[in-house]
């Protein structure tokens, strides 16, 4: 009989824990979704402004780049080809922020992404991946 009581009361107890481990389970889920972080580029008020790098060059020092991001969505980019005659070059366009994507849409011309994190640009490939390698962080165009 004592057997049976203490195998009673153990089993109680065990489906106790069990369910109060699921609700708390269940409320950290809940927290977890209720505090998850809604920050982005595109609901960001700073990513307007004037951002500065040198990009690594295959046949020049780098390329001095300045990229000025307009509050009615155009864009200059300056760029410098370092040590190179006739090395200078000037776009213009438009842009677009979707999540943390930057788009550039040089006018009559190409596209360019960049992703925008806090308080600089970094260049992405033409399918809109990081650039990886040991020269990855070399870039990045920080904010002025």
């Amino acid at each position: 009989m004592k057997k049976k009581l203490f195998m009673f009361v153990c089993s109680c107890a065990l489906l106790t824990a069990c369910s109060n481990s699921e609700k708390k389970s269940g409320e950290a889920d809940k927290a977890s979704v209720e505090v998850s972080d809604m920050h982005n580029a595109e609901i960001s008020l700073d990513y307007e402004g004037t951002y500065k790098g040198v990009f690594p060059a295959a046949d020049c020092p780098g390329i001095e780049t300045t990229l000025t991001l307009n509050p009615d969505k155009t864009f200059a980019l300056h760029q410098v080809y370092i040590d190179q005659k006739d090395g200078t070059f000037d776009e213009k366009g438009t842009y677009t922020v979707e999540g943390d994507l930057l788009t550039l849409q040089v006018e009559g011309g190409e596209t360019s992404y960049y992703k925008v994190e806090e308080n600089r640009l970094r260049l992405l490939d033409a399918d809109k991946n990081e650039i990886t390698g040991e020269l990855a962080e070399n870039y990045i165009l920080n904010k002025e």
